[in-house]
């Protein structure tokens, strides 16, 4: 069974990026770009797009079609930013992968704590599977007893 201590939400609004994590510092001389000349604000908070295509790809395992109750509840989001971003289409950047780093990292603004097991939970998946998807990807990585997968840690790489 999922957790049912209510979370604080820590992601409040968007990154300006779409797409991204938001990450890159903004140019002072140029606060519309960032040093690499998009459009990341230095926030560190998620785009919508982004958010919307793990929400749509973790939809695919859902025994019911999800609300935005549910989803600002698995994902750890705000009613109104769970509304926000449902019903994208799902393409080819909505990987397992990439739906569980994004599922991890909206569980906590430090990004730890979150294991195999309680991923596997949100997802409904075998654990087996979600360590495949962490191991596969370039952002991630396992840490723990291989022997006890649910217990490992997924750790995140450069976030």
């Amino acid at each position: 069974m999922m957790d049912t201590d209510a979370k604080q939400p820590w992601v409040t609004r968007w990154g300006r990026e779409t797409d991204s994590w938001n990450v890159t510092e903004v140019d002072e001389e140029n606060p519309e770009q960032d040093e690499e000349g998009g459009d990341s604000d230095g926030s560190g908070l998620p785009g919508r797009w982004l958010v919307g295509q793990a929400i749509a790809r973790w939809s695919l395992t859902q025994p019911v079609d999800p609300t935005p109750e549910i989803v600002a509840r698995v994902f750890n989001l705000p009613i109104e930013l769970a509304s926000d971003c449902m019903g994208f289409d799902l393409t080819v950047v909505g990987t397992l992968g990439q739906a569980v780093q994004v599922w991890a990292g909206l569980q906590d603004e430090a990004w730890i704590d979150q294991t195999v097991g309680a991923a596997a939970l949100a997802f409904h998946l075998s654990p087996a599977l979600i360590a495949e998807a962490v191991d596969a990807h370039p952002w991630m990585f396992l840490s723990g007893d291989r022997a006890d997968l649910a217990a490992m840690a997924i750790e995140h790489d450069g976030e």
